[in-house]
């Protein structure tokens, strides 16, 4: 794999209901969150959560040791 190309499963993540992604059935709305890898471009991340701290949440699961915020 090239090194600057983003890869969706690492090892280390984690992923599930309430742990990657909201619960089912959860009132949810969209965020848009920029995940921010060491060596790697910028990537906006578009999910459905309960509030932008489940957003964070969810993305720092998917791509561990990376910087996230919520795009504006």
């Amino acid at each position: 794999m090239l090194p600057f190309q983003w890869q969706e499963e690492l090892p280390e993540s984690r992923h599930g209901e309430g742990v990657s992604r909201p619960r089912h059935g959860s009132r949810t709305r969209e965020y848009r969150v920029i995940i921010y890898k060491p060596g790697m471009r910028p990537m906006t991340w578009i999910t459905k959560a309960e509030s932008q701290r489940h957003a964070l949440r969810y993305a720092v699961a998917r791509w561990p040791g990376a910087e996230v915020e919520v795009a504006e």
